[in-house]
């Protein structure tokens, strides 16, 4: 992690709309997360081997970031790290600026994408931050980020629509114009967990720890849908297999909280459609849906390569897992089903997901700032990193700070200490903090008149 620069510094090193810039000086002291980290390595590979850097500085890396830099100090007691650990999540809520805390306004509570981005509202991005938050929290077993906490999961929330899907993201803009109450009494459905699922899984999270009943029954809501779309109605976004991944920590927290056997049906059948799809050495496979279904396709010509976000993979059966994508949020979505359930299936999984994961990391003397990553694309037969270089930002050789380099030490260090994520978050004191806030978020009479079950 290196010493961050300003936003106007950095606004004059590199295009804010494609923020790929020179590679990082070795001479830099390293940081200490009071300015960020840098999201990470672009997946171009120059004549020296030497890879750009994405001079970027994103909500949800930076989130989940410290949840790993906390972890690391649970583990051996480096202290250096705890305080990178904190310094990271005061960065995301309290210095960058990028936490919309005005009451006021109908943004309230939610997290830009970047201090220079402030169009996109992802609910996918502030849920990264908010699972990075809530593990840090109980790690250092601060209660300091309470409060920002609520407001930014509550502010997800109400933006919510009333069947408990928000769609892809929205658009501050849009929302500064309309005002929340509009998307909390929206029709949205989106049939696609890699936006919606990670997002319920705080609705429940936070379900459980203040009992207010609209977070589980809009949340179960959405769930209940979705599984009764899969996987023949399901959009992906650029296969199918991260759509289940995504979904098991949706379910994992569902069983938490509504233990049912319907609920832990639905987990069963995730899991098991993907254990079809691991290799003997862990890698779990890519796959792609029905192409109508899809967002983001293989390059079909030389003139489309390169011109948008693309598969791994060219066709299924393709020797390629996904790490950006896929098998790291599958990783903890196998972790936590296994906490919740004791299931020795996804345990089963996850072991060999972590053995997978453990041989393919990177090692490199020549570029040492490669050195301990996790390139995007894995070809398990080849045994090498290689797939299909067509994403426009993020290829085969990308290393995202973030969803890769970030959950898979994460889940490692989980697994080594015998716990989950639920587990170290358990004795969170964000209910102390919610009936004020809930109220001034969300109005009881605002509630009460939207609550809404499945469409028939």
């Amino acid at each position: 992690m290196r010493r961050s620069t300003s936003a106007s510094s950095r606004k004059k090193r590199i295009n804010p709309d494609n923020p790929v810039g020179p590679a990082l000086d070795e001479s830099w002291p390293a940081g200490d997360g009071r300015f960020g980290v840098l999201e990470g390595v672009n997946s171009r590979i120059d004549y020296d081997g030497t890879q750009p850097i994405r001079w970027c500085l994103r909500s949800d890396s930076n989130g989940e970031t410290s949840l790993a830099f906390a972890l690391r100090w649970k583990l051996d007691g480096e202290t250096r790290s705890r305080e990178v650990a904190g310094n990271l999540l005061d960065w995301v809520y309290f210095r960058s600026g990028i936490f919309q805390h005005d009451p006021a306004q109908p943004n309230y509570g939610l997290l830009f994408w970047t201090p220079e981005n402030e169009q996109a509202l992802y609910h996918d991005n502030d849920v990264k931050a908010i699972l990075g938050c809530l593990g840090t929290a109980g790690v250092l077993g601060s209660d300091r980020w309470d409060e920002a906490l609520v407001k930014n999961i509550l502010g997800n929330f109400r933006t919510t629509g009333k069947y408990g899907f928000r769609g892809g993201r929205l658009e501050n803009p849009d929302l500064m114009a309309a005002g929340w109450r509009k998307f909390w009494q929206a029709d949205t459905v989106r049939l696609q967990p890699h936006y919606e699922a990670w997002i319920w899984a705080t609705y429940l999270w936070l379900y459980d720890k203040t009992h207010y009943r609209p977070l589980l029954e809009k949340t179960r809501t959405g769930i209940e849908m979705m599984m009764a779309a899969y996987p023949d109605r399901w959009r992906w976004t650029n296969g199918i297999q991260q759509e289940r991944g995504r979904m098991l920590l949706a379910l994992a927290w569902l069983v938490r909280v509504d233990d049912r056997p319907e609920h832990r049906a639905w987990l069963k059948r995730i899991a098991t459609d993907m254990e079809r799809a691991q290799d003997s050495s862990g890698a779990i496979r890519e796959e792609l849906g029905d192409w109508a279904m899809g967002d983001y396709h293989p390059s079909r010509s030389n003139a489309e390569y390169g011109t948008t976000e693309a598969s791994l993979i060219q066709q299924n059966g393709d020797a390629v897992a996904d790490l950006l994508y896929t098998v790291n949020f599958t990783f903890l979505g196998l972790q936590e089903a296994f906490a919740a359930t004791g299931d020795p299936q996804y345990d089963r999984m996850a072991g060999r997901l972590a053995e997978f994961l453990v041989r393919i990391q990177v090692r490199s003397e020549a570029h040492p700032l490669l050195d301990g990553g996790w390139f995007r694309a894995f070809d398990y037969d080849q045994w090498e990193y290689f797939g299909s270089n067509g994403d426009a930002g993020w290829g085969a050789w990308a290393i995202e700070v973030g969803w890769t380099q970030a959950w898979i030490p994460t889940v490692l260090a989980l697994r080594e200490l015998r716990t989950s994520l639920w587990d170290i978050s358990r004795d969170s004191t964000v209910g102390r903090r919610f009936d004020a806030i809930r109220r001034e978020m969300l109005p009881d009479e605002v509630v009460n008149d939207t609550v809404a079950r499945p469409p028939q």
